[in-house]
């Protein structure tokens, strides 16, 4: 899919780009419905035409139909029929099935979908958080939000990550977590974790807490924003510093994303000292290069606790030696007027 390069958004506009994609479902009546549901285009690597034939793979996960060879490289590829637990209807042919190729969390899969639809441009801030009184039995826990489309129409955003999850790449990072030395706590001020997802930004609070760090958790870029003003005005002379000492973002997040986040506090002048690390499953050189041009100090594909931990307690040193290195260096007239920033 060619054009999928050329659409992606400058860095703080606040707004995603999605592949709208259509799953159908035969219901105990026969009746069929259309489901519409989307991912964001910046995990999309292509999309192509259903093979005649995966190659199948023996004691492999129940959702995985096989795997493809897609010019010399293999990927496994999911049933997203059987991952959401929907009938598929017998008029469906798998000749006029597609499969989105996927690159997120360092890993490439490809999702069986009946059809891909459009690309959709959306605001963060029209997308509704998930609750289980918005979404059936089955998905609710599968979608990360929904957009409205129309009277009648609502767009799905599934949360791939998920799918991870239940394969079996999480389980790992548990088995991690629980190897971990707990480390005494090493740090009097806040780490704050922005993430919409409660499995990831569990396990980044569990990583951080046992590495020696108290967290504030957010689930958006908004409530972050709005606890680290809570947090500055708390701070003697307004120095975040004093009071956090580090922001961990997501990208993808409801309301606000992660990226106009950090854009959000790097140009607000009492902000900005601020260590940024952005966190994310989009792994792609792309999504990189947007975080560090909204300013972020740097940006980690999710997740090995142990690394992550040890960037942190580097990017804090090097923080910490900077701002003593300027303070140092400042003169007493400059040193002043920063303290009342």
């Amino acid at each position: 899919m060619s054009q999928l390069d050329s659409l992606i958004l400058q860095v703080g506009t606040n707004q995603m780009e999605l592949v709208d994609f259509r799953m159908f479902q035969e219901e105990d009546n026969g009746v069929i419905r259309e489901g519409i549901y989307g991912v964001n285009v910046s995990k999309v690597i292509e999309i192509i035409r259903m093979p005649p034939n995966l190659t199948p793979v023996p004691d492999s996960n129940p959702f995985q139909s096989g795997i493809i060879n897609l010019r010399g490289q293999v990927i496994p590829v999911i049933s997203l029929a059987k991952w959401m637990k929907i009938r598929e209807p017998e008029c469906i042919e798998t000749k006029n099935k597609q499969i989105i190729v996927t690159e997120f969390s360092s890993v490439r899969l490809g999702f069986i979908v009946h059809k891909a639809s459009q690309i959709r441009r959306i605001s963060w801030k029209d997308i509704v958080p998930i609750t289980m009184a918005t979404t059936g039995r089955h998905t609710g826990s599968k979608v990360t939000g929904t957009v409205k489309l129309s009277e009648e129409e609502v767009l799905l955003i599934l949360d791939f990550e998920s799918i991870v999850e239940e394969m079996g790449i999480f389980g790992r990072q548990e088995e991690s977590l629980e190897r971990m030395e707990e480390k005494k706590n090493k740090e009097s001020r806040y780490i704050l974790a922005a993430d919409d997802s409660p499995v990831a930004l569990n396990m980044v609070s569990k990583a951080l807490q046992k590495g020696g760090f108290s967290v504030l958790g957010a689930k958006n870029g908004q409530e972050a924003l709005e606890k680290l003003y809570a947090q500055r005005d708390l701070a003697p002379d307004k120095d975040i510093l004093k009071r956090v000492a580090l922001l961990i973002t997501d990208v993808e997040m409801p309301v606000m994303d992660g990226y106009t986040l950090t854009k959000e506090v790097k140009s607000d002048p009492t902000l900005r000292a601020l260590p940024v690390l952005m966190h994310s499953s989009m792994s792609g050189k792309e999504n990189m290069r947007k975080g560090k041009d909204a300013g972020a100090d740097d940006y980690l594909v999710k997740f090995d606790p142990e690394s992550f931990v040890s960037v942190v307690e580097k990017t804090l040193e090097k923080n910490d030696h900077t701002r003593g290195a300027e303070s140092s260096t400042l003169p007493v007239h400059a040193q002043g007027s920063a303290g009342k920033a």
